[in-house]
C-alpha cells in the first residue's frame, strides 16, 4: 500500500508543478501624456446669404443661396431685383475662404472671393470692368 501511496502522491505533485505560473508580467507606463485637440469639423456655409456690393456704380442687396452636393462640391445661386437668378458655375471652399465663377449678363465669367466668420462674410466680387467690396450676413 505504502508504494501506491508515493506513487498518487508523486502524480498529484507533477500535475500541481504543471499548473503553476512559472513568470509574472507587469504594465508600466511612462513618459508624459500626449494631449491632441480635436480638430474642428469644417466651416459649412451652407444656406442663404444677404450681401451687399457695388455693381455698374450702383449699390445692390444680393441673395446668395449655397448648398453643398452628396460628393462634396458646392453649388448656388446669386439673385437680385436687378437681375434674375444667376447660377454659380464653380465654387471651392477652403477652410472659410470660397471662390466663386459665374456668367454675368455681358456673357462674361465674374468672379467672387469670399471668406466667412461665423454669420458673416467679406470679400470682393470682379467681372470685365466691374467689381467691388462685398460683405454680408446669414439670414
Amino acid at each position: 500500500m505504502f508504494p501506491r501511496f508515493t506513487l498518487a502522491l508523486v502524480a498529484v505533485a507533477v500535475v500541481a508543478a504543471g499548473c503553476r505560473t512559472a513568470s509574472s508580467t507587469s504594465t508600466v507606463i511612462s513618459g508624459t501624456p500626449v494631449v491632441r485637440p480635436v480638430p474642428a469639423p469644417p466651416y459649412d456655409p451652407t444656406g442663404k446669404w444677404s450681401l451687399g456690393l457695388v455693381a455698374q456704380g450702383q449699390a445692390m442687396d444680393v441673395l446668395m443661396e449655397l448648398s453643398k452636393l452628396p460628393d462634396g462640391t458646392w453649388t448656388g445661386t446669386l439673385s437680385s431685383a436687378a437681375f434674375p437668378p444667376i447660377p454659380i458655375s464653380t465654387a471651392t471652399l477652403t477652410d472659410k475662404k470660397m471662390v466663386m465663377t459665374f456668367p454675368v449678363p455681358t456673357g462674361d465669367m465674374g468672379s467672387m472671393t469670399v471668406t466667412f466668420s461665423g454669420d458673416l462674410v467679406e470679400g470682393e466680387w470682379s467681372m470685365p470692368g466691374d467689381g467691388s467690396k462685398v460683405s454680408g450676413k446669414k439670414m
